[in-house]
């Protein structure tokens, strides 16, 4: 059976050079392997000379990429490849179910807030295992991990990815909820709607979660859990909590490929704002 790696992308640029030190630590932490990828295209299509040069360069970022991982990481198993081809296709194509793979963001401009480095997006997007996207202060420090659970049957599965990651990092949890308190409006001839108490609300769905939460935190006695429920936009809230988590777990909406894979409004909005790095977990 085949053994799980950390796959990472990378093009040479700053955020992609943050994405493997963080690849190659993962690695460790996990006990696997760490593969890197690039791709490279010739300046022309059908330029022979062009695309080997671009080859010769891909082949020299990527054996200069291995010896920083085993600098920062001394002992890690790497391996790496250089691919023709664009760069999300590449590493979708060296992914299998099982693996994590990794890439870096374009930070927080106006401009990276509406494409995020389109790899980023793509791969993030539509990859067929979980995906950790790179972003936010260049150290996320050792505050909690925060995941966000919104009662769906796939919340289960992250939940557990969320526990896992914490014990990893020797760290806490916080997981987090979101409800609104505002009532509906209604028309006119419509009867009155039941009282809404906010707080009882609240108090319910802070019981579930916990509820919710207690087989795993017998499964991972050590991941101090706190569980918050908070009246808001889900996406925001997590935002608002990625300034002082070190990583922010959340679900993707598909199963991976490329047709009708979307990722959800929260990941989405995560990916793009977030200030530490995003966990989008699947399987």
């Amino acid at each position: 059976m085949r053994t799980a790696r950390v796959v990472v992308g990378i093009d040479g640029s700053p955020p992609s050079r943050l994405a493997l030190r963080r690849a190659a630590a993962e690695a460790v932490r996990r006990g696997v392997a760490l593969h890197i990828v690039n791709s490279h295209s010739g300046s022309w299509p059908g330029d022979e000379v062009s695309h080997l040069r671009a080859q010769e360069a891909g082949q020299k970022l990527v054996a200069r990429a291995i010896e920083e991982a085993r600098s920062d990481e001394p002992g890690v198993e790497v391996t790496g490849a250089s691919v023709p081809g664009g760069a999300a296709k590449a590493i979708l194509d060296a992914a299998e179910p099982g693996d994590l793979v990794v890439v870096g963001s374009r930070g927080h401009s106006a401009l990276a807030a509406a494409t995020t480095g389109s790899t980023c997006q793509q791969v993030a997007t539509h990859a067929n295992t979980s995906v950790l996207v790179v972003q936010g202060r260049p150290d996320p420090g050792d505050g909690p991990v925060v995941v966000g659970h919104d009662g769906s049957a796939g919340a289960d599965g992250v939940l557990e990815a969320a526990f896992a990651a914490a014990a990893a990092r020797d760290t806490g949890l916080t997981v987090m909820r979101a409800f609104h308190r505002a009532t509906p409006v209604l028309p006119a001839d419509a009867p009155p709607p039941k009282v809404f108490n906010a707080r009882t609300a609240q108090a319910s769905l802070t019981d579930e979660l916990t509820r919710l939460t207690r087989p795993l935190s017998d499964k991972y006695p050590d991941v101090d859990v706190k569980v918050v429920v908070a009246d808001g936009d889900a996406a925001q809230l997590l935002v608002d909590a990625s300034h002082r988590a070190q990583l922010v777990v959340v679900g993707s909406r598909g199963h991976g490929g490329f047709a009708g894979l979307l990722l959800g409004s929260v990941g989405m909005h995560l990916i793009h704002h977030a200030h530490c790095p995003v966990l989008v977990a699947r399987g």
